[in-house]
C-alpha cells in the first residue's frame, strides 16, 4: 500500500524582489539628491523683504564683515578679483556669479567687489540676501 505523501507548503518569503526593490530606490535617490557646498566663511546675509530664492552658480564670491574677499573657499585680495573672475567665467563656462556680502560688511568693500566682477566681464550677477522674518542661517 502505497500512502500519499503530504506536500510541504514553504511559508517563507522570498527576499531577492524586494532586495532588488530597494536597491532600485537608494540608486534613484542617490543619482537624484543636490549636494550644495556652502564655503565655511561666516557670513550673516542681510535681510530683504523680496528676497528670491536665487539659481546656484558655482562661482560664489564671499565679503567677510572685516572686509575679507573670497572666491569660493580661497582669500584673495580685491585688486585681484577682475582677473580672477575673467579666468573662472572662461574655465567654468558660466555666465553668472552670486556675490554674498556680510550684513556689518562696508558698503564701499562691496562696491569694490561689484566693479571687480564687472570688469571681470560679468554681467549677470547677483547679491544674496535673506527673506525678512525668516531665521538667517549662519554659512560655517
Amino acid at each position: 500500500m502505497e500512502f500519499e505523501r503530504r506536500k510541504r507548503r514553504h511559508t517563507h518569503i522570498d527576499m531577492a524582489p524586494l532586495v532588488d526593490v530597494v536597491f532600485n530606490l537608494l540608486l534613484f535617490f542617490v543619482i537624484t539628491y543636490n549636494v550644495t557646498v556652502d564655503s565655511g566663511i561666516r557670513i550673516r546675509l542681510p535681510e530683504s523683504q523680496t528676497a528670491e530664492s536665487q539659481a546656484v552658480s558655482p562661482l560664489v564670491i564671499s565679503l567677510s564683515p572685516e572686509g575679507n574677499v573670497y572666491v569660493g573657499d580661497d582669500q584673495i585680495e580685491v585688486e585681484a578679483l577682475p582677473d580672477i573672475v575673467r579666468e573662472r567665467l572662461a574655465a567654468e563656462n558660466e555666465t553668472s556669479i552670486r556675490i554674498k556680502a556680510d550684513q556689518q560688511a562696508h558698503v564701499e568693500m562691496l562696491i569694490k567687489v561689484v566693479d571687480g566682477v564687472k570688469l571681470g566681464g560679468c554681467t549677470a550677477f547677483s547679491i544674496i540676501t535673506e527673506k525678512k522674518g525668516e531665521e538667517a542661517p549662519v554659512d560655517h
